[in-house]
C-alpha cells in the first residue's frame, strides 16, 4: 500500500475544507418570533397607510402576509372541532377553510383600520413543547386610541410545520383563545345548520364587516406636532 505524501495530504485536507466553507448553507426557515415580527411589520404599515388603502386595499395587503404567518386549514380544523371535521367531506373542509380563512383576513382589515404610534413588541418566546412554541407580544400606544386601555397583550400559538414555523392560534389580551371563542360560537350552528349552515353565515359575516367600515365615521386629523 502507498502512503500518501505529507503534500498530498494537506492539499486534500485544503481543499476539503474549501468545499465546506464554500457550498451555500441552505436558509433556515424563520424561527417563531421572526414569523410574528414579519407579521407585525406588515401590519404596521397597513395601519400606516389604512385610510389611502381603504378596506379592500388593506385585505388584499394582508390576505398574503396572513397566509404566510398563519396556518389557516389547522385553525381551520381546530376550530370546527375533531369530531365535526373528521365528519366533513373533503369538499365541505376546503368550503370552511376558505370561508374562515376570509373572516380572519377580513377581521384584521376591519380592526387595523389605522394608525395612531402604535408599535408591536416581541416580549418572549416560550418552548411549551417540541415543535410548539408560544410568542408573547404586546401593542404599545393602544390607550392613546382608548384611553382607559392599557398597552394591549397579544400571544400565538406557533407550531412548526414541514414548510416551517406557522401560528395557529392568537389569544386576545394573553390569555383568550380567538380558536376557542370561535369554536363555542360555531358548534350551535353546526349542530343545527350543519357546515354549509356555519359557512354561510361565515361569508355574511365577512360581508358585513367590509360594509360597516365603509360606514365608520373618519377620524380626526392627527396634531402632526403631537
Amino acid at each position: 500500500m502507498t502512503v500518501p505524501s505529507l503534500s498530498f495530504s494537506l492539499a486534500v485536507g485544503t481543499l476539503s475544507l474549501a468545499v465546506v466553507l464554500g457550498a451555500p448553507a441552505s436558509a433556515a426557515p424563520p424561527e417563531p418570533a421572526t414569523v410574528v415580527e414579519t407579521f407585525h411589520a406588515t401590519l404596521l404599515q397597513v395601519m400606516k397607510d389604512a385610510k389611502t388603502l381603504g378596506y379592500e386595499g388593506r385585505y388584499r395587503a394582508l390576505a398574503p402576509a396572513i397566509e404566510k404567518a398563519f396556518h389557516l386549514r389547522s385553525m381551520s380544523r381546530m376550530v370546527a372541532g375533531r369530531r365535526n371535521w373528521k365528519r366533513f367531506t373533503a369538499a365541505e373542509k376546503d368550503d370552511f377553510a376558505s370561508a374562515f380563512s376570509d373572516l380572519v383576513v377580513a377581521t384584521y382589515a376591519y380592526r387595523f383600520d389605522g394608525y395612531s404610534g402604535q408599535s408591536f413588541r416581541v416580549l418572549e418566546t416560550a418552548s411549551l413543547r417540541p415543535g410548539t412554541s408560544l410568542v408573547k407580544t404586546r401593542i404599545d400606544g393602544t390607550q392613546q386610541i382608548r384611553p382607559r386601555r392599557r398597552n394591549t397583550k397579544l400571544n400565538y400559538l406557533v407550531r412548526r410545520f414541514d414548510d416551517g414555523w406557522r401560528a395557529i392560534d392568537i389569544y386576545l389580551k394573553g390569555s383568550i383563545s380567538e380558536v376557542t371563542i370561535k369554536r363555542s360560537e360555531y358548534s350551535t350552528i353546526l349542530r343545527k345548520r350543519g357546515v354549509k349552515g356555519l359557512v354561510k353565515e361565515i361569508r355574511k359575516k365577512v360581508a358585513s364587516l367590509k360594509a360597516e367600515d365603509g360606514m365608520k365615521p373618519a377620524p380626526p386629523p392627527r396634531d402632526r406636532n403631537s
